[in-house]
């Protein structure tokens, strides 16, 4: 254990103006006329009582922890083995019941000594023994049930060395067909190892070297909406199979944003864009000048009021947007405040008229710049044919073209500045040249400056999923918002295990996989404005959220037994941080240990002693004691 820094930074400030003192009074000593000095004595206890003062201050504001209380009791847990009993364990020995199973973990299974009590839970235990004072958890820590009856005592962890495998894992809690499903986790013990990531049908969509801690990130191509399972495999560094995973996931339909197009002249980059439009499911209308007062497309040229309230992304190109004139696009702008997302393409030079002012500037220079790529490394064959198809007879898929590195397309040479402005992230493509654009709010929409000139050669050059990956960011940032958002919920769940359901609204249920509904008691958040509720499955499947009868979230409850190293890493993340609660603990190592210390005693003992110190202080610094007395005349 370390002091805290709090105890560090008191200490250091006390010890600067003791030694402050200190030199004051020896300053005063040495400049005071000989017949004012103090007496050896006098000056030898001012000096003494200085640092004294500072030690007595430091233990008022900090007063030391009480020696650790009798009556201790080791508690095993889930992945403790023999070897985890110490030598003459100091109090009781007990046993909870998930400490049979080891769950895979290195070292012996454990065999309890005949002194070794079993118990049904932590809280029977510190009933039958309540003059415990102090605890010694082995294993893989405590069950939420076991926390939840912790009494405010010393509390000592010894983690279990954890197996290899899958440790920690991070599973979008609504993911939405059609975008990729990100998920990230945490391998343990497997140096130089891979992970492979399997779509439904068993095809590998994704695969990664792991981290030297361990980390790793994989993405995985959605289509269909509903139930998917997909594989998580684990293989180590010679290739074999550590572990293989399911993960269920229910994939949420798409929000399908209401998008117009305004072109002012037919071109390839509005044709690609209205193709990708069309290809993701979203309701489009377009309209393309094509000169002395016609248009192509649905729509006019010019939208009215309401044609714009039906639009939630309206994309323009800088000519359409100047064609629009002062009335059409003062039109545009009072939608946008109502709620409607605005891209101007910046695909000529200028400033777009009424879109730069003192929060959101805008300099446009006259010519492009480069846009050179850093993609990242790219997968194998298998995964990128996952991704793109298996092309057709004409044009079947061709690896080595998919993996081919990417001319630099074209950016407008442009500059945004102000409070307002907001930089566009590339996402997972990594330019020089970023950002994509700036965006600003504007009421309750947004204006979105895109300034990219021709991604429409990413699908000529056969990668249609990068360009639609850019336009998803770009109307996805902009778009008018969805009057509801799914709730949070807590991933992954377990059977028996607590889950916290989070952005719930009034008369909040569950339907469990057999049909049973059982109430939320919603808590709200004080200042919050959230409201979260808690719920204990009792059993694995599919369950469904419910507000006012309808279904508006969904997530996969694993069995106990299901993912037995998250489960364990849980258990040990929530041991550790009570064990570690209000106090600064050092973080040890598997197998290592992590401990609270103990309470800290009173602090008024210490305060008595400094008032008492600083009151005789204050009365030998102002006395003529142990100095030459002052003659009537002097």
């Amino acid at each position: 254990m370390i002091a805290s820094p709090a105890f560090a930074t008191t200490a250091g400030l006390l010890a600067v103006l003791a030694v402050a003192a200190c030199i004051r009074i020896l300053l005063w000593q040495r400049r005071a006329p000989r017949a004012e000095r103090s007496a050896p004595w006098r000056l030898g206890l001012l000096l003494l009582a200085q640092p004294a003062w500072a030690v007595l201050l430091l233990l008022a504001v900090h007063p030391p922890r009480l020696p650790p209380a009798a009556g201790a009791m080791s508690v095993l847990t889930a992945g403790a083995t023999a070897d985890d009993l110490p030598d003459g364990p100091a109090g009781r020995v007990v046993a909870l019941p998930e400490s049979g199973d080891t769950g895979g973990h290195a070292g012996s299974t454990m065999t309890a000594p005949a002194t070794v009590a079993r118990m049904p839970d932590l809280a029977t235990a510190l009933r039958l023994y309540p003059e415990t004072r102090a605890l010694h958890v082995f294993g893989d820590g405590l069950e939420q049930r076991d926390l939840d009856a912790l009494p405010r005592t010393t509390l000592r962890f010894v983690p279990s060395v954890a197996r290899p495998g899958l440790g920690d894992l991070v599973v979008p809690t609504s993911p939405v067909a059609g975008d990729m499903l990100r998920l990230q986790g945490h391998a343990l013990a497997l140096p130089g190892g891979r992970v492979e990531m399997l779509d439904p049908a068993g095809v590998r969509v994704d695969a990664a070297s792991l981290a030297d801690d361990g980390m790793f990130g994989l993405d995985a191509p959605t289509f269909v909406e509903g139930p998917a399972t997909f594989t998580l495999r684990l293989l180590d560094a010679e290739g074999e199979v550590v572990e293989e995973a399911g993960l269920p996931v229910w994939l949420a339909s798409p929000a399908r944003p209401r998008v117009r197009l305004l072109a002012g002249a037919a071109n390839a980059e509005s044709r690609f864009l209205r193709r990708w439009a069309t290809d993701a499911g979203l309701p489009v209308a377009a309209h393309v000048a094509l000169g002395a007062g016609l248009g192509l497309g649905e729509g006019p040229a010019v939208p009215s009021r309401a044609d714009l309230d039906r639009t939630d992304a309206l994309i323009v190109d800088l000519r359409a947007w100047q064609a629009l004139g002062a009335g059409g696009r003062a039109t545009v702008l009072a939608a946008v405040e109502a709620g409607l997302g605005l891209v101007v393409r910046m695909d000529g030079p200028g400033v777009p008229a009424g879109l730069s002012d003192a929060m959101f500037r805008i300099e446009a220079a006259q010519g492009t710049q480069p846009w050179p790529w850093t993609l990242p490394a790219a997968p194998d064959a298998d995964v990128l044919r996952a991704r793109l198809g298996p092309g057709s007879e004409d044009a079947p898929f061709d690896p080595e073209q998919a993996r081919a590195a990417l001319p630099p397309l074209s950016l407008r040479d442009l500059r945004v500045s102000g409070h307002a402005a907001v930089p566009l992230d590339a996402g997972d493509v990594s330019t020089a040249m970023a950002p994509l654009g700036w965006w600003r709010g504007r009421g309750a929409g947004r204006v979105l400056l895109w300034r990219p000139q021709d991604t429409h050669r990413l699908v000529l050059l056969g990668r249609p999923d990068l360009h639609a990956d850019l336009w998803r960011t770009a109307v996805g940032t902009i778009a008018r918002s969805q009057p509801t958002r799914p709730p949070r919920i807590q991933a992954p769940a377990f059977e028996d295990e607590r889950v916290a359901i989070c952005g719930l609204g009034d008369e909040a249920s569950v339907e469990a996989p057999d049909g049973r509904v059982s109430p939320l008691p919603i808590e709200r958040r004080q200042g919050a404005g959230d409201a979260c509720a808690g719920f204990w499955p009792h059993g694995p499947g599919w369950h469904a959220v419910m507000e006012r009868g309808e279904v508006v979230g969904r997530w996969f409850v694993h069995p106990s037994d299901a993912l037995p190293g998250v489960r364990a890493g849980l258990r040990r993340a929530r041991t550790a941080a009570v064990a570690c609660d209000g106090a600064t603990c050092v973080e040890a190592p598997a197998g290592g240990e992590m401990h609270a210390p103990s309470p800290r005693g009173p602090a008024w003992p210490w305060w008595l002693g400094w008032l008492a110190l600083s009151g005789v202080l204050w009365w030998l610094e102002r006395s003529r004691l142990g100095r030459p007395a002052v003659s009537p005349s002097g």
